[in-house]
């Protein structure tokens, strides 16, 4: 008998597998930012940093970046011809003009 090599089984524990039944039983919706709030403070633990800030999604996280890196409104922002709308909405949003490549 062969044995299989099983390369895409995810590598997540029991402690995972809680936490994600528990979001989706309990509404991640309702209880997203205590759950994100959990992941900045142990996230600052382990790295031994004073700050941390996640998002709830990359749209977030494209918006807070751009806005920490002083891209000013007018200025153009290359971004794939293949990416999500999403990734477009915080250009726009933040007043800069996205150019496809």
């Amino acid at each position: 008998m062969k044995s299989r090599i099983f390369y895409t089984k995810p590598p997540i524990t029991d402690l995972e597998i809680r936490y994600a039944t528990g979001a989706a039983t309990t509404g991640w919706g309702d209880r997203c930012y205590a759950y994100l709030e959990r992941f900045e403070e142990l996230f600052k633990d382990h790295l031994g940093v004073k700050f941390a800030i996640a998002t709830s999604s990359c749209t977030g996280l494209l918006h807070k970046g751009m806005s920490a890196l002083g891209i000013s409104p007018g200025d153009e922002v290359i971004m794939d011809d293949a990416d999500w709308i999403a990734a477009a909405a915080p250009i726009v949003h933040l007043g800069h003009n996205p150019s496809l490549c």
